[in-house]
């Protein structure tokens, strides 16, 4: 049986800079999937939004349940960090809205291949397609059987199998699993960055548009949250960054049996009475414009059609046929247009926001506390950031603090 100083589970964005940092030749990297970093590539829309170049004070409210829990890990490795890494190794990056970093080359293969590379030149080992069935400790080594009957044992565990988000990227829950039995707590399941699923079927035939938005959740008629962004809709519902962050609050009060509704304010440059005023003004000087023509100044010209059919306005009416029900009714829906919602889409997260409970790890190392020698970093751990890169950072800054506390430990051993 092979003995390694440590072995790390899952090859994902976590466990691959945990196995970099790590430089160990006695130590491997064991991942699934026939290849590393799969979930990257469909980070970004495909362009891999790698990191955030936020301060660390963005970063402390930009998780929920408290972002303080990954002081330590962000003080070790931060947005800088990675960059630096990445630039250093010919991979370029760039800096857009909302601080959010993506390579140069706008494809996420480009992380993926030079995190692959450093890898490459690392002393850590890794082996693909390989399938951990059962870990076990026993005495002060764990005991990891995968495949059919390959069985290895190690002083030390890295955990960076990642929730069970995305499980078409291999991401299929194992890791809880195996959390759960060396004797760790998981949180309720609970999806994280997740699309919606909408009552108004109305919406599917907008599927793929993009429009930017002011919206209000409502929970049985109460406000519970204001934002604005961009919103995506989708063949069910609607996604997109602003849906994204309020999607764990949405999922909250669905819980609770709450009637759930998104109101879109469509023109939130107008307040109801300018809008109103400037209806009316526009409906006498362009009287023989069509109202799907006109409507195209406030929504794109595929939503004008489907936003007229839902108001069972025939769409080739002209502007002085529009009587004032029907104009009062314009108004009302284009600064606010409600949507119902029926269910929160946990199986198309990007990331989960449950998993191992925070007060079972211990936030300066990741070491569990439950079990000597075991780490549990990414998004293993319970809670998770708002979109536009702070995940991946989290999985990047967890590994790396993991990896140089089983490094520090590997060289007092031998000393």
């Amino acid at each position: 049986m092979t003995v390694y100083n440590a072995v790390i589970i899952g090859g994902g964005s976590s466990g691959i800079l945990s196995a970099i940092c790590l430089n160990d030749k006695h130590s491997v990297l064991l991942e699934k999937n026939d290849m590393l970093c799969k979930k990257i590539l469909i980070t970004g829309g495909g362009r891999c939004n790698l990191t955030n170049n936020g301060s660390f004070d963005t970063y402390m409210k930009s998780f929920y349940n408290n972002g303080n829990f990954y002081r330590t890990a962000f003080s070790n490795f931060f947005n800088r960090d990675i960059i630096s890494l990445l630039e250093k190794n010919d991979c370029k990056t760039k800096v857009e809205e909302n601080d959010r970093v993506f390579p140069v080359t706008d494809k996420a293969g480009s992380v993926q291949e030079t995190l692959i590379k450093i890898l490459n030149r690392s002393k850590t080992r890794y082996k693909l397609n390989c399938t951990v069935k059962e870990i076990k400790k026993e005495n002060d080594y764990f005991i990891i059987k995968y495949n059919d009957s390959e069985i290895i044992k190690s002083k030390y565990l890295i955990l960076s199998t990642g929730g069970n988000a995305y499980p078409k990227t291999g991401s299929s829950g194992e890791g809880y699993r195996f959390a759960k039995n060396l004797g760790h707590t998981l949180t309720q399941q609970m999806g994280g960055l997740a699309p919606v699923a909408l009552y108004d079927k109305w919406t599917q035939k907008l599927q793929g548009l993009t429009i930017d938005v002011k919206l209000e959740i409502k929970a049985n008629k109460k406000s519970v949250k204001k934002d604005n962004g961009s919103i995506i809709f989708t063949h069910n519902g609607i996604s997109g960054p602003v849906i994204l962050n309020s999607s764990m609050d949405i999922e909250k009060h669905l819980r609770k049996k709450e009637d759930v509704k998104i109101n879109l304010d469509l023109c939130e440059n107008y307040s109801y009475e300018e809008l109103d005023t400037r209806l009316q003004k526009d409906f006498r000087k362009h009287s023989n414009q069509s109202i799907k023509t006109y409507l195209h100044q406030y929504l794109p010209k595929r939503m004008s059609v489907e936003f007229l059919n839902f108001l069972d306005i025939d769409e080739s009416t002209i502007l002085n046929q529009i009587n004032r029900k029907q104009r009062v009714m314009l108004r009302d829906n284009l600064k606010r247009l409600t949507l119902t919602v029926s269910h929160v889409l946990e199986k198309e997260a990007f990331v989960t926001n449950s998993g191992v409970k925070r007060k079972e790890i211990d936030p300066n190392t990741f070491e569990s506390k439950i079990v000597d020698n075991l780490f549990i970093v990414g998004e293993l751990v319970e809670g998770c950031g708002i979109s536009g890169g702070f995940n991946l950072q989290q999985a990047y800054s967890t590994g790396v603090l993991a990896a140089k506390t089983i490094k520090e430990r590997i060289s007092n051993d031998s000393s």
